[in-house]
C-alpha cells in the first residue's frame, strides 16, 4: 500500500535534523505503507495540485497539504518558479533579473480576493477529480493564511458560494485550523517550521482522520 503527500516546506521537512521525521514518513510508519513525498519548499498550489493528479492514480491513500493561497507559479524558457504576491516582495525571484519585472507588478497591483477565490477552485476540482476516481484523500492547510489590509475572515465572507462546495469531512480544519494552530508551543527553527514534535503532532492527526474513515483495519 502507498502513501502520497503533497505540499511545501512543512510537508518536505524543512529545518528538521533528518527529513524522514518529516510527517508524511511517520504517518506511512503509522500505517505500515510506502511513503511518497513530493512536498518542495516554497511551492505552489499549482504545483500541489499538478503533481496530486499527476501521481494520485498511482496511490492508495492521498495527503494533500496546501500552501498559502497567493502563492502563483509561472513559467519561462528557463523553467517553473513561483512568486508570493504581497508578501516580502522578492521572495521567489530567483537569479534571473527579468522575472523582476512581473514580479514588481503582481506586488503592486494583485487582488487577494481573486488569488484567494482561485485557490478555492483549486480545492474543489481537485477533491472532485479525487471523487470522481474513487481515491481516498485528506486536505489541510500548512500555515495561517492572512496577511496584508484584507482579514482571510473577510475573504471567506466574500467567497461564500464557492466556500460552500468544499468538503469539509475530507478537510481537516477547514476553514480556521491549519499545522501552525496544531503545533503551537512546539519548537520551531529559524525560518518558522516546526521540528520533530510538531510534525509527530501532525502526523497524529491525519492518522486519527484515516482511523476514523475506517481506511485501515
Amino acid at each position: 500500500m502507498r502513501l502520497l503527500a503533497v505540499g511545501d516546506s512543512f510537508t518536505y521537512g524543512e529545518e528538521l535534523a533528518d527529513r524522514m521525521t518529516a510527517w508524511p514518513f511517520l504517518l506511512g510508519k503509522k500505517l505500515g505503507y510506502e511513503v511518497t513525498n513530493l512536498g518542495k519548499p516554497s511551492k505552489s498550489n499549482t504545483y500541489i495540485t499538478r503533481q496530486t493528479i499527476e501521481n494520485a492514480h498511482e496511490h492508495d491513500i492521498i495527503v494533500i497539504a496546501w500552501s498559502h493561497f497567493a502563492r502563483m507559479e509561472f513559467s519561462d524558457e528557463q523553467g517553473d518558479y513561483e512568486i508570493w504576491p504581497g508578501c516580502a516582495g522578492n521572495l521567489f525571484q530567483g537569479e534571473l533579473h527579468y522575472r523582476k519585472d512581473l514580479i514588481q507588478y503582481f506586488n503592486r497591483h494583485h487582488s487577494d480576493s481573486y488569488l484567494y477565490n482561485q485557490q478555492l477552485i483549486n480545492i474543489i476540482l481537485l477533491q472532485n477529480y479525487l471523487k470522481q476516481h474513487n481515491k481516498r484523500y485528506i486536505m489541510l492547510t500548512a500555515f495561517n493564511q492572512s496577511y496584508g489590509e484584507t482579514s482571510t475572515r473577510q475573504l471567506r465572507i466574500l467567497s461564500s458560494k464557492i466556500n460552500s462546495q468544499i468538503d469539509n469531512t475530507h478537510y481537516l480544519g477547514w476553514p480556521d485550523e491549519s499545522m501552525m494552530e496544531w503545533t503551537y508551543g512546539t519548537l520551531k527553527g529559524n525560518g518558522g517550521h516546526f521540528l520533530e514534535q510538531g510534525h509527530e503532532i501532525v502526523a497524529g492527526k491525519i492518522y486519527e482522520h484515516i482511523r476514523h474513515f475506517k481506511w485501515i483495519p
